[in-house]
């Protein structure tokens, strides 16, 4: 295996005192004497306790990776865990699937073989009315077309032919970041992408669950001068409505302000259900949607840093038991200083907080890069997150990113939260945490392995089965 980079501008840090329940996995170390414990604040070691034996950590995937602005990247469909994954080694675009009820690996499938070595290309899955899952995927912005392939219904390791959808657009650049969502009462599925005439937020459509597309459609629009790319995330609210969360442009570029909206009978509207525009008057510009969070809304960044200060940018979304859309997100507040935050709809208005530190950027070029956090699909207390500081302090801590959890009451911030890891002593970073639900199944899973960029990573997908019907 090649040598990896290490983050050089993070001071050395120390492990955790006790390792007792997920010693055996791969890529979590069980050496305990490799890190002095006399180097362990007080405050950390009070806070911070180690895993539980009942956290069965498994590998659910070989040689996976991926990006956060795809979705969904995983799927749950017959008692089985549909895993999108881009390998970091070969390029290859791959489909792993795991057995949630007898909780094995059933192999993995290669969609495209040699396709590109880059975290962007991950696809974006669908389970189809028949049972079948719709796979879709492009390179990073260097193709105006984007690929798609259909599995059988009843084996997830066969797939069908690889089909392509060209875009007709003037440019050279190219698609990317596939999203998957439906409106029911449409009878439609959308893919939305960011699109290479303008980097900006764009869909096309299909009447028959992905076989085939039409009606491209310029979605979001920059609002900040210049070429701008505002990066979205987006999730199924409701089966008739897409929720939408957004930055201006790339924490490079611009100190973001975070936004949200929602999507559904041709219009844009605010959580409260205030119509902002349709969208037959064009797209949504970026600041007519409802502000969560404010940046620095400026292009200025200190000499030589990669990152504006004071930038957003979404991670997670979710609703409550009533429907309330929940946000979780990152704000860069230097290049080596980030934060975790979340923002929660109440009913009448915006709750937002901030519930961890994130610690340093993954590598320079990228600063902005970072562990990121998850929030549970089916109950948004429950945060998950990848980082290798304390959470609490933002205190050096741990040799690599580990995941922690926490139940975030109501009220809570990061004063008061309490977060428990989950992994320790890991050899390699643990990254990009994200939860499944479905069919009575939960899972989170996240990317544990050796990782210098987004084309440069050898990692396996880890995770556990946090509960079975």
């Amino acid at each position: 295996m090649k040598k990896f980079i290490t983050n050089s501008f993070r001071l050395k840090a120390f492990a955790l005192s006790t390792f007792l329940g997920i010693c055996t996995l791969t890529g979590i170390a069980q050496n305990q004497s490799e890190y002095s414990q006399n180097n362990i604040s007080k405050e950390n070691k009070k806070s911070l306790k180690s895993p539980k034996k009942s956290n069965k950590i498994v590998k659910l995937m070989s040689d996976g990776g991926w990006c956060w602005y795809q979705d969904p990247r995983a799927v749950i469909s017959k008692g089985k865990l549909i895993i999108a994954g881009l390998s970091g080694v070969s390029g290859d675009v791959r489909i792993g699937v795991y057995d949630l009820k007898n909780e094995k690996m059933l192999g993995e499938h290669t969609l495209h073989k040699d396709f590109e070595r880059d975290d962007h290309n991950v696809p974006a899955l669908h389970v189809r009315s028949d049972g079948s899952i719709l796979a879709v995927w492009a390179k990073h912005s260097v193709e105006k077309k984007h690929y798609y392939s259909i599995s059988d219904p009843n084996d997830y390791l066969k797939w069908g032919e690889t089909k392509t959808f060209t875009h007709d657009y003037e440019g050279k650049q190219g698609v990317t970041y596939m999203n998957l969502l439906t409106i029911k009462n449409e009878g439609l599925l959308y893919n939305i992408f960011r699109d290479g005439l303008n980097y900006n937020p764009t869909f096309i459509t299909s009447t028959d669950e992905g076989a085939t597309w039409k009606n491209r459609t310029h979605f979001i629009a920059n609002d900040v001068s210049g070429f701008q790319r505002p990066y979205a995330r987006y999730f199924q609210k409701d089966e008739n409505t897409i929720g939408i969360s957004y930055s201006d442009a790339h924490p490079r570029d611009y100190g973001n302000s975070l936004y949200y909206v929602e999507y559904h009978d041709g219009g844009f509207y605010t959580v409260s259900g205030k119509k902002i525009k349709d969208l037959s008057e064009g797209p949504l510009k970026t600041k007519e949607g409802e502000k969560i969070y404010i940046g620095s809304e400026t292009k200025v960044k200190p000499k030589g840093a990669d990152s504006v200060p004071n930038s957003a940018w979404t991670s997670t979304m979710s609703t409550d038991k009533k429907g309330n859309p929940v946000i979780g997100y990152t704000v860069t507040i230097n290049d080596h200083d980030h934060r975790y935050r979340m923002a929660k709809w109440n009913g009448k208005k915006w709750i937002d907080r901030e519930v961890a530190y994130a610690g340093d950027g993954l590598y320079p070029a990228e600063s902005s890069y970072i562990g990121l956090i998850t929030l549970d699909p089916t109950n948004p207390k429950r945060a998950f997150i990848a980082t290798e500081v304390n959470p609490k302090t933002g205190e050096p801590f741990a040799k690599n990113n580990e995941i922690y959890t926490a139940k975030i009451k109501n009220g809570a911030d990061i004063k008061n939260i309490k977060w428990k890891p989950i992994t320790a002593n890991s050899n390699h970073k643990n990254l990009r945490p994200m939860v499944v639900a479905g069919e009575g199944y939960k899972v989170v899973m996240w990317l544990n392995g050796p990782w210098a960029t987004y084309k440069d990573y050898d990692s396996n997908v880890m995770g556990i089965v946090l509960e079975k019907p």
